[in-house]
């Protein structure tokens, strides 16, 4: 069997490292002993030039006795790999070493397996299988394929947007813009274009878009595992005459430019508190922003990358003009509630075809939500979560009114609007879920509320609802 050789680049070592600096052509200094925040049996390396469908090179474990510094370049002999699901794990020897020139995946130590386990499974739990080399060539071949793809299409020209401003020009901070385009707006065009459509869809008739600002998919500074830093997708700040919309896509679209959803989380201006830009490191920005609820305030991380400074640092302006010492002295505001639906929507199961079969069960959950209002509440949207996707098989209902959140039957959740802070929301194939961040006696908490996503339009209408009411109904 033919030698498989790569080149791997050294992210993060397992084990005390020492850097030197040249003294001069045949001498070294030695400037700093480096020693690793958790020893492993290996070094962490990618691989060049390959890409998983997730826009990462492939990971290297780089076996040895000797730990290498970080970005230290190693030809190295491929070994085989370890796979749970998806992609694999490659394994690797340093050509420079001569003593594991006979080190092969089969005749690894029985206490280096249990030791290269035991470490994957703290990270990464799961059943790992062992692939021989002939094996791991087909993940190689995909690997290296994508990355020449990505490589072809980012020399491809831009295609031009399909609308543009009427005016390219410095928006002034004025919410009231009558013309058809702003400037902020042509931000906007600059986001990829599947970005535009997330976005396009879901804003509201009388939303403007007031500054777009996008985040390369990148490795996070700030949170970090054992095995790397975590990685953070590509995403987007939106900010309108309303919000502040985080938006990060779940996994990038595929060649065939399939979009497999976003998670959003939810700032409503009227609730803005403040934000800072922190230095992470020379690579690194994070955007921190406080949202007030009645007991308490929360803070939204949105880490980028550190060339991305001025456009964040644009953004602070525009959305500075919107705070307040106290938003609960406010007597003028912008905001207004949205009306209640008339009719009012009946609940719809995607498990039936059958219109009759309905009946029943908006008749039970009409006569438990006109028991659960309040005198003079009014019910702005609802949405259910069919007995056969809950874990109880016991159906439930999510109800929005211009005063709090609730589900029926039983009110297990029931949180006033004044009360949360942020809303988050992912419709997709993937996940679909609706998160509420709020505070109960100071303390802060969330609720999670999973759905199919075949009825993402109801619990959007629910959420929609929501944050417009969070609006209005501020702390009184």
């Amino acid at each position: 069997m033919s030698e498989h050789f790569i080149i791997v680049k050294i992210v993060q070592p397992g084990r005390i490292t020492g850097l030197y600096r040249p003294m001069d052509y045949d001498t070294l200094q030695l400037e700093q002993v480096v020693y690793p925040e958790e020893y492993l049996p290996f070094d962490v390396g990618t691989l060049a030039a390959s890409l998983t469908p997730f826009g990462d090179p492939l990971t290297v474990l780089v076996l040895g006795s000797l730990s290498h510094p970080i970005n230290t370049q190693i030809e190295a002999r491929l070994l085989g790999a370890l796979q749970r699901d998806g992609f694999p794990i490659l394994l690797a020897a340093p050509t420079a070493d001569e003593r594991l020139e006979a080190l092969t995946i089969e005749n690894l130590s029985s206490d280096l397996r249990e030791d290269i386990l035991r470490v994957l499974n703290e990270s990464r739990p799961g059943k790992w299988r062992w692939l021989s080399i002939p094996e791991t060539e087909p993940h190689l071949h995909s690997a290296a394929l994508r990355y020449r793809q990505a490589k072809e299409s980012s020399n491809r020209p831009n295609v031009e947007p399909a609308w543009k401003p009427v005016h390219i020009k410095r928006l002034s901070p004025g919410f009231d813009a009558t013309e058809r385009y702003t400037a902020a707006e042509y931000t906007f065009q600059e986001l990829p274009y599947h970005f535009q459509q997330y976005v396009s869809e879901y804003l509201a008739p009388d939303e403007r878009i007031l500054y777009a600002a996008p985040r390369p998919a990148m490795r996070s500074y700030k949170k970090r595992t054992w095995l790397e830093r975590e990685h953070l997708q590509a995403g987007v700040l939106i900010l309108t005459s309303q919000r502040l919309i985080h938006m990060a896509e779940l996994i990038p679209p595929d060649n065939a430019n399939i979009r497999y959803g976003y998670r959003t989380e939810v700032g409503v201006l009227e609730r803005f508190a403040g934000a800072t830009l922190q230095d992470i490191d020379k690579e690194s920005l994070l955007l921190c922003s406080e949202w007030s609820a009645r007991d308490g305030k929360k803070i939204i991380e949105w880490e980028v990358p550190a060339y991305a400074r001025s456009a964040l640092e644009e953004l602070l302006v525009f959305i500075r003009e919107f705070q307040v010492d106290d938003p609960s002295a406010c007597i003028l505001r912008r905001a207004t509630p949205p009306a209640p639906p008339e009719p009012f929507p009946p609940l719809r199961d995607i498990a039936t075809n059958d219109p009759q079969t309905l009946i029943p069960i908006n008749e039970r959950f009409s006569a438990a939500l006109a028991a659960a209002l309040a005198p003079g509440e009014q019910a702005r949207a609802w949405a259910l979560i069919p007995e056969w996707f809950t874990p109880r098989k016991t159906a439930q209902v999510l109800v929005v009114t211009e005063r709090r959140l609730f589900t029926l039957p039983e009110i297990s959740l029931d949180v006033p609007l004044a009360q949360i802070t942020t809303l988050e929301f992912s419709g997709s194939i993937l996940e679909s879920f609706v998160v509420v961040n709020y505070f109960d006696k100071g303390t802060p908490r969330w609720a999670v509320l999973s759905f199919p996503y075949p009825v993402e339009s109801a619990f959007r209408n629910c959420f929609e609802a929501a944050r417009r009411c969070m609006a209005v109904v501020l702390f009184a």
